[in-house]
């Protein structure tokens, strides 16, 4: 026995010396793809504990023997292996992750394809596109990225919210915002809407991706028709913003932070007159919030109000990231410190976040995964929109200094003696109308990926998004309420919690692949939120719901439970990876529908066919000319959409109160909208065809795609008689048209050793109609997107657009000719009619990036042409009389025909304050502009330290960048910016873009930045 363990010792020992005999020294450089020396790259041969990295230089020595197989990897960069040979000497070029995400796209579930499989249009954007723009809510990075996608920013206070549409809207009342999906997990992308939208006296909110980091990710797939999204189910009718976060390499750990440090300006404030002072009717009235008086002595100050309400606004943003591991497990782990301060005084907003993330492979063919992001955001904001913050500033008489806004007891100053005033101070508004809201959010997610044969895969994914969100709005006394004192509280509670499992299947028979992936997934949402308010504190210094009398107090809940079953499946099948089909399917059973409505099954199928594939296969000849690549793809896909959650009865609404008259303090009432029993789901049904081309060698792409999507059952609401006893009724009807092109240029212009210049073209043209309604409608308005006075409101109509705004106009014959009255005055047409299309003509995007050495220069042009503007700030201006638009107070003879005679006019009326704020403002029509513009979203350059000065600090990237944000705005638009949506992204249906109403100003900026990492 003991004979025969000292030979196995010695066989065992003189095969390891004979394997140590054959290792030898393999040396070489790492560099990029534009020949730039790559650092701290991980060299380890493969199924061996042998390891190193790249010095400063980029160069290595590994032992290795010759068969043995070498592998790099680095953060940012795809995976290259090298088998050892004959040589020593080994120089490795590495793409980086932004080059080599062209060649894979993450679809729907996770499921990561070759985008020359697909046949259909989605379109990805690197870590780096999404950065440079130093954007910190992560839907704005999206900005003129990404052809069919619109993007809307609510304004330029700190954490509002941003709107994004993909390829139109598809419902008219319900919710047109993408599916947005972390790492396979759906998360909310929500925004609350105050009642009353446009008129309310709140700012719109943040929508919840704002919580993200974007430094976190490090790539984001967009989804834009049903074909590509159909996996997803219900949830993404709308299209899907597939999110891939950052992980760990194996190999030495590295470090890294940045921080960047923002000053932001108002880009611009709306012109007020300076001519005419306060008063009513050309008489100076001292107590009066309007600028109807005399004219200005040339002795007498006129205050700046508007210009000194606002300053400059300071921020800083610090991130620190760590990552590493070995052959079988690796780990990521971030953290973010954001303070945003905005351009006016108690405007800020601020994001701390701490994500981890972690790898580990049990087995060869058994890995786990787990992945955790803490979000805590908060933000203070003062109201806005009608009668409150901004509108203050512009209605402010400019005779009176308004920094003057308290007495000596702490109470408002007012301009009448009776201390009533019929707005706010806006700076009464900023410092003791505070509104705050802090979120609470995990997104955490774990899954097993296991390989029991070489071609099948099974993974299960189980991940929940959970957030806890508190909100407080105080009111104080002596503020333009009628009550002393106000407030109210809310603490909501929303998660989303999914579960799904996926079984993958490839073989090969001859020359056909097959690729099968079968799966199931539930999802359950869950929304509650308690509501308290208090009115007419007792002490006037202590905001407080319990500083109130009982019968001043209520207390309401609000529950919302949703579920969603679905089973699904996806079929690829190709013959040499030149010929492609796909075929999907998916059937969802929600609980918002009842029983025998609520399965529905929808299906999608497209095809693929790399033509230059194709020729060279056919022809036997390897060139196909100047074309490099051409690939045909064409889809058509069925989705659905449910109801709302609790739309199928009619729901009361309970609420606590301590009034006397019910001891045991429940009320109920019936909810403002009539349910309905018998809605069925709404349907998309979607066509596209489009080509992919590559040409000289790959330095020239081009993609373009046309598509027509037809939605219709729309699930509705609409107005009903007081006598049914309910505000709204919940019905089937209707159907939404979107049809449009888009096209995406890729150019590689220069490309030398040491300098290169690329640039991206995205365009973009959709047309939304709607083809039919419920027979009685003729429109579809939208409440949380209405002006007050009802000089205007977003509604779809008939045979019209989908984006279109409703508002009055002049009273004109069939030739266009004024119809005046007898004393010469225009009319007004009593009925709403469409007066605009807020949807623009085209939208498009330039990106340029220019390379010299360790210098770059990033820089985007953003395009819209045409879609309508309502410029309600020069509405309120109006009626304020300090627009421009009022500075000709004399007479003139309006054009037109007398109504009641046919005569033409002759007579002169006079141009007052009754002809300005009763006639001119009532006419919406006059507020109606182009919002076309372009802009310079951003500027960035960047300088990366070379290796000899980094290696001296012992770093391995030290890189420094200068952004500007906004510097250039060319738009006829008069308002502040044509970049506008008044209630935030929340509205629903076709939201409320293209309204400017009152908001804080956007914002011009510059950002200083430093990064390294060791």
């Amino acid at each position: 026995m003991k004979r025969r363990f000292l030979l196995t010792f010695f066989g065992v020992a003189l095969y390891a010396s004979c394997l140590m005999a054959q290792q030898k020294a393999v040396t070489g450089k790492v560099v990029s793809s534009n020949g730039e020396v790559l650092s701290n790259v991980t060299v380890l041969v493969k199924g061996t504990d042998r390891m190193v990295q790249t010095n400063a230089d980029g160069t290595f020595s590994i032992q290795a023997a010759p068969g043995e197989t070498l592998v790099f990897r680095m953060i940012g960069s795809d995976e290259r292996n090298q088998v050892v040979g004959a040589g020593n000497v080994y120089n490795i070029t590495l793409q980086s992750s932004d080059e080599a995400i062209d060649e894979v796209v993450v679809t729907a579930m996770g499921i990561k394809q070759q985008a020359r499989s697909l046949g259909y249009s989605a379109q990805n954007v690197s870590s780096k596109e999404l950065t440079e723009s130093n954007q910190p809510n992560l839907v704005n990075t999206l900005q003129g990225k990404v052809a069919g996608v619109q993007v809307t920013n609510s304004g330029g206070s700190p954490g509002t919210s941003a709107s994004i549409y993909i390829r139109g809207g598809s419902s008219l009342s319900g919710n047109n915002q993408p599916l947005f999906v972390v790492d396979g997990i759906p998360i909310d992308n929500s925004t609350p809407i105050s009642q009353g939208g446009l008129t309310a006296g709140v700012a719109p909110a943040s929508n919840r991706a704002i919580d993200i980091n974007p430094e976190d990710i490090a790539s984001i797939s967009v989804l834009k028709g049903p074909a590509a999204s159909a996996l997803y189910g219900l949830r993404a009718a709308s299209g899907a913003v597939i999110i891939t976060t950052k992980r760990g390499n194996s190999g030495k750990g590295s470090i890294s932070y940045g921080n960047t440090f923002s000053w932001d300006k108002a880009n611009k404030l709306p012109e007020l007159q300076g001519v005419f002072k306060q008063g009513r009717n050309g008489i100076f009235e001292n107590e009066s919030y309007l600028s109807w008086g005399p004219e200005f002595a040339s002795n007498e100050v006129i205050y700046d109000n508007l210009g000194g309400f606002f300053k400059t606004g300071f921020a800083q943003n610090h991130d620190l990231s760590a990552s590493g591991g070995s052959e079988r497990s690796t780990f990521y782990v971030s953290g973010n410190l954001m303070e945003q301060g905005g351009i006016a005084k108690n405007n800020d907003f601020s994001r701390r976040s701490f994500r981890l993330n972690a790898d580990h492979k049990i087995f060869d063919n058994l890995k786990i995964g787990a992945n955790m992001t803490y979000m805590n955001t908060g933000r203070t904001y003062f109201p806005q929109g009608s009668e409150n913050g901004v509108m203050g500033a512009i209605y402010w008489p400019r005779n009176v200094q308004m920094t003057d806004f308290l007495n000596e007891d702490g109470t408002q100053k007012t301009l009448s003696e009776n201390g009533e005033n019929a707005i706010d101070n806006p700076y009464w508004t900023i410092n003791k109308k505070p509104i705050t809201n802090r979120v609470n959010r995990v997104i955490a997610m774990g899954d097993v990926n296991y390989n029991p044969y070489e071609w099948l895969t099974l993974t299960y994914r189980l991940g929940t998004d959970y957030y806890g969100e508190n909100f407080q709005s105080i009111t104080a006394p002596t503020s333009q309420t009628g009550l002393t004192g106000y407030m109210t509280e809310s603490k909501a509670n929303n998660q989303l919690t999914t579960s799904t499992f996926l079984a993958n299947a490839k073989q090969s028979v001859s020359d056909f692949n097959f690729d099968f992936t079968v799966g199931h997934n539930i999802e359950t949402i869950f929304r509650e939120t308690n509501t308290a308010t208090a009115r007419n504190f007792i002490d006037p210094d202590f905001a407080s719901i319990n500083n109130a009398l009982a019968e001043d107090r209520t207390v309401s809940t609000s529950i919302s439970r949703r579920r969603i079953v679905g089973v699904f499946g996806d079929f690829t099948a190709d013959w040499k990876n030149i010929i492609y089909l796909n075929l999907k399917g998916r059937n969802d059973w929600t609980s918002t529908l009842r029983a025998g409505q609520n399965s529905f099954f929808y299906p999608a199928v497209s095809t693929s066919i790399i033509l230059t594939d194709l020729m060279k296969e056919l022809s036997g000849n390897s060139s196909t000319g100047f074309l490099s690549y051409a690939k045909l793809r064409a889809a058509w896909a069925q989705v659905g959409k449910d109801a709302p959650a609790h739309k199928l009865a009619t729901t009361l609404g309970t609420y606590i109160n301590d009034f006397t008259i019910n001891p045991r303090g429940f009320i109920s009432n019936m909810n403002d909208t009539y349910g309905n029993p018998n809605l069925v789901p709404e349907f998309t049904n979607s066509l596209e065809f489009g080509a992919d081309l590559k040409m000289f060698n790959n330095r020239i792409g081009l993609d373009v795609t046309w598509y027509k999507t037809n939605s219709d059952n729309q699930i509705l609401s609409t107005r009903t008689p007081p006598s049914s006893g309910s505000f709204l009724a919940v019905l089937n009807g209707g159907e939404i048209e979107n049809v449009g092109w888009e096209g995406i240029l890729n150019v590689q212009a220069v490309k030398k050793h040491d300098f290169s210049w690329s640039f991206d073209v995205n365009f973009s043209k959709n047309k939304a109609t709607v083809l039919n309604l419920p027979g009685f409608l003729d429109r579809v308005e939208l409440s949380d997107a209405w002006v007050k006075g009802d000089a205007a409101q977003g509604a779809a109509f008939l045979n019209s657009t989908l984006f279109g705004i409703n508002g009055k106009t002049w009273k004109t014959n069939d030739a266009g000719q004024y119809l005046l009255d007898n004393n010469g005055m225009p009319q007004v047409v009593s009925t709403l009619s469409n007066i605009g299309d807020r949807n623009p003509d085209w939208i498009g995007g330039i990106t340029n990036n220019f390379q010299y050495k360790n210098l770059g220069l990033s820089f985007m042009w953003d395009v819209r042409q045409g879609g309508d503007v309502f410029n309600a700030t020069a509405y309120t201006l109006v009626l304020s009389g300090l627009s421009p638009l009022t500075l000709d107070r004399g007479t003139a003879v309006i054009p037109g025909i007398i109504e009641s005679t046919g005569a033409t006019n002759t007579t002169a009326i006079p141009l007052n304050q009754d002809y300005y704020t009763s006639r001119f403002a009532n006419n919406g029509y006059n507020f109606v502009e182009d919002g076309s513009w372009i802009r310079l979203r951003y500027v960035s350059l960047s300088y990366k330290a070379p290796a000899s000065f980094t290696e001296r600090l012992k770093l391995s990237n030290l890189q420094f960048t200068l952004t500007g944000r906004n510097l250039l705005l060319f738009t006829d638009y008069s308002g502040v910016d044509p970049e506008v949506s008044g209630s935030g992204a929340g509205v629903a249906g076709a939201g409320s873009f293209g309204f400017d109403n009152l908001g804080v100003p956007a914002t011009r900026g510059f950002d200083l930045g430093l990064k390294f990492s060791f």
